[in-house]
């Protein structure tokens, strides 16, 4: 079976919550970066209520052309923003307080295109499904059982 290292690495930056870097380019041409980590518990509700209400699924996301995508960001430009700030931002005060803030800085700095990587990283993070396997082999493994390297 060949592992599949996109959801190693994935899982690799959840566990340490190193997170993802994000370029944003100043008025001046200066450019920035800022950190967008594994939301919290707070952030994945904010985020996973906006989801639900743009009405799309990630197969379907997964799956359109360039003009669709074209579409859908120019539709839901607003909201993807704010569900990737929640990302950036973490926490119930400062998501709540920096939200728009940071939303209106990604949509005006960042590019379309990165932006839209972005939330699709973040929507990444929300599924569990990836560590099923790991979840399953933990539960059938005895830590209390002798090791069979182990002679009597």
């Amino acid at each position: 079976m060949k592992p599949n290292l996109e959801i190693e690495a994935l899982a690799e930056r959840i566990m340490s919550d190193a997170g993802i870097s994000l370029p944003l380019r100043l008025p001046g041409g200066k450019y920035i970066r800022w950190v967008m980590r594994v939301p919290n518990l707070e952030s994945r509700c904010r985020i996973q209520r906006m989801y639900l209400k743009m009405g799309a699924t990630h197969e379907e996301l997964k799956a359109y052309t360039f003009e669709q995508k074209q579409e859908f960001m120019v539709k839901h430009t607003g909201t993807v923003s704010r569900m990737v700030a929640y990302a950036i931002v973490r926490g119930w005060v400062l998501g709540w307080l920096l939200n728009r803030p940071v939303a209106w800085m990604l949509r005006s700095c960042m590019y379309p295109a990165a932006l839209e990587e972005a939330w699709m990283i973040a929507l990444s993070t929300m599924s569990t499904v990836p560590f099923g396997n790991t979840i399953r082999l933990a539960e059938v493994m005895s830590l209390t059982a002798p090791n069979l390297s182990r002679r009597k």
